[in-house]
Parts: C-alpha cells; sequence; structure tokens
C-alpha cells in the first residue's frame, strides 16, 4: 500500500488543507521546486539597472550575429526542432556528468512536439545563417500566466540563452502578465541564472502525505 500523496502543492492550498483536514497530512517543502515567477513585460523589455547585465549580453549577441532571426515554431518546423533538442542533450550527455532525467527530459520534449497543437503549445526559435541555435516552448496556464516549459540553447554563442528568453517574451500575447520559468531543481547553474533575472514571485510548493501511524514517523524523522 502507498500513501495518498499530493505533490505541487502551494502554500494556500496547504492551508486549506489543512483546514480540512486539521492534522492528517505531513507537509514536506522543497525549496528545489520553487517555482520563478516573472513579469512578462520586464523580460521582454530587461528594464533598470538590476538587468544591465542582461542587455549588455543581448548587445553582444546582436552585433555578433546582425543577420539573427527570431522565428515562432510552427507545425513545418518540429522535426528540426526535434533534431537541434536531441544534438544539445547528446551533447550534455557527453560533456557533463551522468544525469539519467536528460533520457526522461527528451521524452518530455518529443512528447510536446508530437502534440503541438493539441497541447496548444506556442514556441520560438533563434536562427543564425538558417540553422537552428536555441528554441523554447510554452504554454498557458491560467488566464494571467504563460509558462515556459523548455528553453535550449547552444553554449558556445554567448547570449543565446539570453536573447531566446527576451524574443519570446516578447512574443507572448500581454493578456498574461506574469511568466512561470518553473524550478531550478536544485542545480547551481540554474539557480544562478533564474535569480538573475529578478524573479518577481517565488511559488513555494509542497508534498503533502497522507500521515497514518505506519508512515508518519518515517516522514517526521
Amino acid at each position: 500500500a502507498y500513501p495518498l500523496v499530493f505533490m505541487g502543492v502551494t502554500s494556500s492550498c496547504k492551508e486549506r488543507l489543512e483546514k480540512l483536514f486539521p492534522d492528517e497530512f505531513v507537509h514536506i517543502q522543497d525549496d528545489d521546486y520553487i517555482d520563478y515567477v516573472y513579469l512578462r513585460d520586464k523580460l521582454a523589455r530587461l528594464n533598470g539597472k538590476k538587468l544591465q547585465s542582461k542587455r549588455n549580453h543581448i548587445n553582444r549577441f546582436e552585433a555578433t550575429y546582425p543577420d539573427y532571426r527570431y522565428l515562432p515554431i510552427t507545425t513545418d518546423d518540429l522535426e528540426r526542432v526535434a533534431h537541434f533538442a536531441d544534438e544539445w542533450l547528446a551533447h550534455a550527455e557527453a560533456t557533463g556528468e551522468p544525469d539519467p532525467s536528460l533520457h526522461v527530459e527528451r521524452k518530455v520534449i518529443q512528447r510536446f512536439l508530437d502534440n503541438y497543437e493539441a497541447l496548444e503549445m506556442r514556441g520560438g526559435m533563434i536562427e543564425i545563417g538558417g540553422e537552428i541555435v536555441a528554441f523554447t516552448l510554452g504554454s498557458p496556464i491560467t488566464e494571467d500566466t504563460f509558462d515556459v516549459h523548455i528553453e535550449k540553447a547552444r553554449t558556445d554563442i554567448d547570449g543565446a540563452y539570453t536573447i531566446i528568453n527576451r524574443e519570446f517574451a516578447r512574443s507572448i500575447p500581454e493578456q498574461y502578465t506574469y511568466v512561470n520559468r518553473e524550478e531550478d531543481l536544485g542545480l547551481p547553474g540554474l539557480r544562478k541564472a533564474k535569480e538573475s533575472y529578478r524573479p518577481e514571485v517565488r511559488l513555494v510548493k509542497h508534498t503533502c502525505v497522507w500521515r497514518r501511524p505506519e508512515w508518519a514517523g518515517e516522514l517526521e524523522s
């Protein structure tokens, strides 16, 4: 038998769950799964002193690659995007520590691409000389929040991540006030990158496990 578990529970939902079922759940907060939420307009404009370094990256990128193009991803581009994603993941596997999550990520990306229209996905890509050097995929999650699920760029091209981030934010309809760029998974480099964009909200999430005598001691130890 397995305990009843709710994952990705926000603080407000946790409080409501506790009110409805007092002392029935063990609540576990994991900071590796805090969502980073930004103002869409701030990501699109990158205004202010705190984001000066981002503008510097973009200025260098635009000076080095004046022929770059940002293009929305259409169904005609999905095969090319999948090929780029496979190359990116293969490079990550070859140059980094063994990481089983890359295999899972490959499946997730392919599932997004295979169901691009059905899932109402929206994507964008950066091309240099007709070749994809970065892409991103996202979709709406509420009436005012758009979620970025995937973002990949060539690490040998300075500013590729910064430019795809900005251009995609500019392409998101203005009805969306916020952009959720999801969690950092406890990865120091990813955490630093997400913090560098000055999130508006760090959305804490909990795992709530139904408390029973045979589980409670282990969970709370």
